[in-house]
């Protein structure tokens, strides 16, 4: 099979095209013929080997995927070949991504909605699970209000769709291009005055009027100074959620001043349990997903597909992602 394979930490130039074995089927896994993989800003942060790599063994990178099942394990009998699934392939595969072929425990995948293209199922996994995790610490209803510090990536626009979904309308987000706003508006139905551009030097105050006071819920998707500014808008018992990095000694003053809760996020941290009922949370998270784009409760994700798998589709990923230049999720064909 084909994959593309990372031969040193640093930068797009250390991936090179490898021809490998077919993966073996372990009892517990599904094998999938990969017809499309998604790229996240954590492919990155592996690839340049900072402290996302180090549950990471396999040279092959790559977390997210939709395809068909080529072969059952043993004790996988809940899927059938020829099915479609999607999945969150994380540390648990034997390989990532990046390939022709993965075999992997069968808790990580779930039926592919048929609504959704394989592009668009594999957009899916880490985003969807990460944003319903982030949603998940605010116990937001729909009276309460919520701001998104990077609402136009591929977290982010899972957070917006899901929110939106729950009945969410207090949601004030950020934009630092035109292009960025221009998304927000048409692929995640929010409105002008719902989207403050964060280079604004005012932007928290912005952000304070615009909700009336501060937020119930905080999600930070982008980390530094912006983390920072979210410790700010924080209401009185209110829940600040990040998916980055935790607040420093003098930003969590602000949550101390304000009673209230900070909660990290890890979308992986399932996986590293060593229980595989653990490893089943995503695929329960994966099928409650399909089901509601089945319903229509939740439109396709807006995708781009950069081309088919090759070492210069998967360094124009790398390229664009570091540059954070995107809207919505990168993906690339492996047909």
């Amino acid at each position: 099979m084909k994959a593309i394979v990372l031969d040193a930490y640093g930068g797009s130039d250390k991936f090179r095209l490898a021809d490998l074995p077919i993966p073996p089927l372990r009892g517990g896994d599904v094998r999938i013929k990969v017809r499309s993989i998604s790229f996240n800003p954590v492919d990155y942060q592996i690839r340049k080997g900072g402290p996302e790599s180090a549950p990471v063994t396999s040279p092959i990178l790559g977390m997210d995927i939709s395809g068909t099942i080529e072969a059952v394990g043993d004790d996988a009998l809940a899927f059938r070949v020829g099915e479609d699934v999607f999945g969150y392939i994380g540390t648990l595969g034997s390989s990532g991504a990046y390939a022709e072929y993965i075999s992997v425990p069968a808790e990580l995948v779930a039926r592919k909605p048929s609504l959704l293209t394989h592009d668009q199922a594999a957009a899916v996994p880490v985003a969807a699970i990460t944003a319903s995790l982030a949603l998940e610490k605010g116990k937001l209803d729909a009276s309460r209000s919520l701001f998104v510090a990077g609402g136009a990536g591929g977290v982010g626009t899972f957070v917006m769709m899901l929110a939106r979904q729950q009945g969410i309308e207090r949601l004030v987000t950020t934009a630092g291009s035109p292009q960025s706003r221009a998304y927000l508006i048409e692929k995640c139905d929010l409105v002008d005055k719902q989207i403050l551009n964060y280079r604004d030097g005012d932007f928290v105050a912005q952000a304070l009027g615009r909700n009336g006071g501060a937020f119930d819920q905080v999600i930070d998707l982008v980390g530094g100074v912006m983390l920072s500014a979210c410790c700010q808008l924080v209401a009185i018992d209110g829940h600040l959620v990040s998916v980055t990095d935790p607040p420093s000694p003098t930003d969590f003053e602000f949550l101390f001043r304000r009673n209230a809760s900070f909660h990290p996020v890890g979308s992986n941290a399932y996986m590293l349990a060593e229980d595989p009922t653990s490893w089943r949370k995503y695929q329960d998270r994966l099928a409650a997903l399909a089901r509601l784009f089945e319903s229509g409760e939740l439109r396709p994700p807006h995708v781009s597909n950069l081309g088919s798998l090759s070492v210069e589709t998967v360094r124009h990923a790398h390229e664009l992602l570091e540059r954070s230049a995107v809207q919505g999720k990168l993906v690339m064909s492996c047909d």
